[in-house]
């Protein structure tokens, strides 16, 4: 499965043939390199490992320093690690560059980032709840969560109940969203719609699992 790092810069919007307008996210990856490989014989599994994102080489620790020395490639912030067929491990080449072209207009794909961080929340806007009746006998109870727990039996409070917490800041992946346009001059993506994360935040793309799952199996089904 091919993949691609890039950076979000923000979302702005296009417009296609008929005039319609369409809103996208526009992602850099310009900065994406293949960092090392994996293979059958040393590591029992294919895949790639892309870098993203220039940092000085004294930021780096000694083990990291070690990684692009023997890869003989500019130090880089982040690795990501993406499965390939030995086939395709074979057509990248260590330092060289990667090329937004893998995707073309039209194209699906799953993308994945962290989301923005909300603080701590209540149930209100962490989970949707509707709160309490807004009427004039209601004190102090229009967004508190409700009951929580039973009465003696069990006694307790039941593993994963919605309650008030930390919102956000954790890994969310938006899938099946279709690539409007590619620039290679500029290695720019737009994709259709929002992306998870802030602008300037990590964003990994990987075509959609969903998309590939029912063309094998309409490929199966045809058989």
């Amino acid at each position: 499965m091919k993949g691609l790092v890039a950076k979000k810069v923000g979302m702005t919007q296009v417009f296609d043939a008929n005039g319609m307008r369409i809103p996208v996210t526009v992602l850099d990856a310009s900065t994406c390199m293949v960092v090392g490989k994996r293979s059958l014989e040393k590591d029992g599994y294919s895949a790639v490992i892309l870098g993203f994102g220039e940092i000085r080489e004294k930021l780096l620790n000694a083990a990291r320093k070690g990684v692009f020395k023997k890869a003989e490639v500019a130090p880089r912030r982040t690795l990501r690690e993406f499965r390939v067929t030995p086939e395709e491990a074979a057509g990248m080449e260590i330092g060289k560059p990667v090329s937004v072209e893998m995707f073309a207009a039209s194209d699906w794909v799953d993308v994945s980032g962290i989301s923005k961080g909300r603080g701590m929340q209540g149930v209100m806007r962490r989970w949707n709840f509707s709160g309490f009746f807004q009427t004039h006998g209601t004190h102090e109870y229009r967004r508190h969560p409700g009951s929580i727990g039973q009465r003696k039996t069990p006694g307790r409070v039941h593993p994963n109940k919605k309650q008030p917490g930390h919102m956000g800041s954790e890994n969310v992946t938006t899938q099946n969203l279709k690539v409007v346009e590619v620039i290679p001059e500029r290695n720019l993506i737009l994709l259709k719609g929002a992306v998870p994360g802030h602008n300037n935040s990590l964003i990994c793309l990987r075509p959609s699992i969903k998309l590939a799952q029912k063309q094998a199996r309409a490929s199966k089904s045809s058989k």
